[in-house]
């Protein structure tokens, strides 16, 4: 279940026109048991001024606006107020901006650039935040000093549902989707000409120092001298990311090793990843992933990730949802993307019930059915535990002939042993032309987790595996649409991990709080609980 697009009462209202004898006596806002209300500004409206009714009799009852400005008076922000040393200008009430925030974020603006412009035109805005205008400097400050609090926001409002038993938060569907990073995709260096353009900046900052003129500047290099240190540390970011990227493809396996001048970094955001997005296009992203519950609209997890798959990401969104709710998932639906052997040994280990295709996907049917088949499959050959041999459909032994420790892109590490049929029986076989082409003979891998991964295929091909699986498309598959759709997040405003992870973090929270609110409602429709704004009024 997710929340439905915004309807047309959301709409954006006229910009706010005041009539000029209107009084602009400031009244401070009703204290809310924070600390050092006193070193913040005071807002120029409360509830009951003027400018603020004239908004409030336009607000249709159900408007965005409303929904938001009861949701946030739910958390405990006592952290937020206290961070303001109290020194300087004084900032406007955070619980205000909180509120601005919350509310462009849902409506699908998530740059503070735009933040500061909407402010002051839109007359919901300046409804929820007592005719307060934030600069475009005090936006991108206010987003940056919540980096640290949303995961308490966040696990305030998650606990707060398991508690009021809105959700159970044991049954999650996981999935991820990559979102384009603030980085252009047409400016991509490699080694080479990175250490080239470092050196040229060392050169023009040298000569900025000494007071000389550094003659031409290149068209890729910051015109100011402050900028060029600050994009001298930039590029010497991207050089050691480049450094680590260069060192795992020397890890690799030959066949799949890069030539070392391929490699490429975006010097404008070090930390994203490079890979193809949904659209298949080439570019620096981040990998968003969600633990959707299963019997609400709720996120019961979240994390961003600078990697452009989905491989070892399983264990740390259950962690991450275990710290959130406080509650332990036992069931998760994810697609194939997440079932490696190793994922299966450790969803075993933690007593999680995993639902997912191993090694298929949407396409592998239509593929198999393209395709001839090359050779006999691996699940025709039988294995024997006591003798640790497979034995091929003729009755011939399969004994073993290497064994090897392969590293996964997690940076673990499998343990894989190859067994090989004698080329004497392969070559004489009535059925070599369609198990093998090899003059060896035929050859099959053995994962150190094979008893696992043959249970869960034999788990996913029963009907009551194949119903709960279905649930996948009907839950997390639709929060990614609504979350590009209706939010429209399809490229990240900040840059660095640790920008987009707010902006990640500032999503879920809206959609979660958003959510509780509307399950409220709808138990105390049915006369099951009574909601805490009710309870207040």
């Amino acid at each position: 279940m997710i929340l439905p697009p915004r309807p047309e009462s959301h709409r954006q209202l006229d910009p706010v026109r005041l009539p000029s004898d209107v009084s602009a006596t400031i009244v401070p806002l009703p204290p809310r048991n924070y600390p050092h209300l006193d070193r913040f500004a005071v807002p120029p409206w409360d509830r009951q001024s003027p400018q603020r009714l004239a908004i409030d009799d336009d607000l249709p009852a159900d408007h965005l606006a409303r929904t938001i400005d009861e949701v946030v008076d739910r958390l405990d922000l006592t952290a937020l107020f206290a961070s303001y040393a109290g020194v300087g200008s004084k900032p406007h009430r955070p619980d205000l901006l909180l509120r601005i925030v919350l509310y462009e974020i849902q409506t699908g603006q998530h740059s503070p650039t735009q933040w500061a412009k909407d402010t002051p035109d839109r007359r919901c805005l300046l409804w929820l935040g007592r005719g307060i205008r934030p600069s475009r400097s005090r936006c991108y400050a206010f987003r940056d000093r919540v980096g640290l609090l949303l995961e308490d926001w966040n696990r305030q409002v998650l606990q707060a549902a398991v508690a009021q038993g809105l959700t159970t938060a044991r049954s999650g569907s996981l999935d991820g989707t990559t979102i384009a990073a603030c980085a252009s995709r047409h400016r991509l260096i490699n080694l080479a000409r990175l250490n080239r353009r470092l050196e040229e900046l060392d050169r023009v900052i040298a000569a900025d120092r000494a007071g000389q003129d550094p003659g031409a500047i290149p068209g890729w290099m910051a015109r100011r001298p402050a900028t060029r240190r600050r994009q001298r540390h930039r590029f010497r970011t991207a050089r050691r990311e480049l450094l680590k990227e260069q060192a795992r493809n020397a890890r690799r396996p030959s066949d799949r090793r890069q030539e070392p001048e391929k490699i490429v970094i975006s010097t404008s955001d070090p930390e994203a990843a490079l890979g193809r997005d949904k659209e298949k296009v080439f570019r620096p992203l981040y990998n968003f992933q969600v633990v959707q519950d299963l019997a609400s609209p709720l996120v019961l997890g979240y994390e961003v990730f600078a990697q452009a798959s989905d491989a070892g990401t399983l264990m740390p969104l259950r962690r991450r949802a275990r710290a959130l709710t406080g509650v332990e998932l036992q069931t998760m639906l994810t697609d194939a993307g997440y079932a490696s052997a190793l994922d299966l040994f450790d969803c075993a280990e933690a007593g999680v019930e995993l639902y997912a295709p191993y090694q298929e996907n949407d396409q592998t049917e239509q593929r198999r059915a393209r395709q001839p088949r090359r050779q006999t499959p691996k699940n025709e050959f039988t294995w024997r535990p006591e003798e640790q041999v497979y034995v091929c459909p003729r009755g011939h032994h399969l004994t073993r002939i290497s064994r090897e420790a392969r590293e996964r892109a997690d940076g673990r590490t499998v343990e894989v042993t190859t067994y090989r049929c004698p080329k004497e029986h392969c070559q004489a076989c009535p059925l070599k032309s369609r198990c093998t082409s090899g003059a060896k003979g035929r050859t099959i891998k053995r994962n150190e987790h094979e008893e696992l991964i043959e249970a869960h295929r034999a788990k996913m091909a029963t009907p009551e595996a194949k119903a709960i699986y279905r649930q996948r498309s009907q839950t997390v598959e639709l929060r990614f649409a609504d979350t590009k759709e209706h939010r429209d997040l399809r490229r990240f405003s900040g840059r660095g991990l640790e920008r987009v992870r707010i902006e990640a973090g500032l999503c879920v929270l809206a959609h979660n709080l958003l959510a509780v609110r509307a399950l409220e409602r709808r138990k105390a429709a049915e006369g099951q609980v009574a909601t805490p704004c009710d309870n207040a009024a």
